[in-house]
């Protein structure tokens, strides 16, 4: 049987140019969350347009640096060992913050803040020559976390000069994003992965 149809319809709001669009997303984001950090990610120029570089980044594989520079942590991973190890806990809570950031907007909300300025993501999306319905590119770059494999039990690293990459060569071939959301920590990445979810399923 055919779903019922959940998708918020968009509010009549007064949408501006892309090129002037900074200040009212600032504004709409700052109703649904006043977290600081999430002020500091919204406060570089051209929002829209990073957020549509950012996400087609993540389809891609692709670590969307930039656009998500205020959430890098401070320190760097370590494992538990001196050349092999997992990586220890103090280090999957350097991303804590960074998780939570994202889930100070209700599910509900994210979708409902997503209909309602998708008209500047889709102009944002077209100026990319990727397609001209952006959720396309959201559907593809959730699809590239969600493929991200579930491991038991944590994977082994191994000390690089500088670096470190997976013991395993299945996961060294995995691209940058999946990495990236493995070395989160399994709580970090249920959290960010269980509030996509329920954003894709308002959506």
């Amino acid at each position: 049987e055919a779903a019922a149809r959940t998708r918020p319809v968009p509010q009549p709001l007064n949408l501006p140019e892309l090129d002037n669009s900074d200040a009212f997303i600032r504004d709409l984001v700052s109703t649904l969350s006043n977290h600081p950090t999430l002020a500091r990610l919204l406060a570089s120029d051209a929002i829209v347009r990073s957020a549509a570089v950012g996400v087609l980044q993540i389809g891609d594989g692709r670590t969307p640096v930039e656009w998500l520079q205020v959430l890098r942590p401070g320190t760097r991973m370590q494992i538990a060992g001196d050349d092999v190890g997992t990586v220890t806990p103090e280090s999957h809570a350097r991303w804590t913050h960074a998780a939570a950031v994202a889930t100070t907007i209700s599910p509900t909300d994210a979708a409902q803040l997503y209909v309602n300025v998708k008209p500047l993501l889709d102009a944002a999306y077209a100026e990319l020559g990727a397609g001209r319905d952006f959720d396309q590119a959201i559907v593809r770059a959730v699809r590239t976390l969600k493929d991200t494999p579930e491991l038991s039990p944590p994977p082994q690293l191994l000390r690089r000069p500088g670096y470190f990459e997976f013991e395993d060569p299945a996961l060294r071939a995995l691209r940058p994003v999946p990495k990236q959301l493995l070395l989160l920590g399994p709580d970090n990445r249920r959290q960010l992965m269980g509030w996509l979810d329920q954003i894709m399923q308002a959506l």
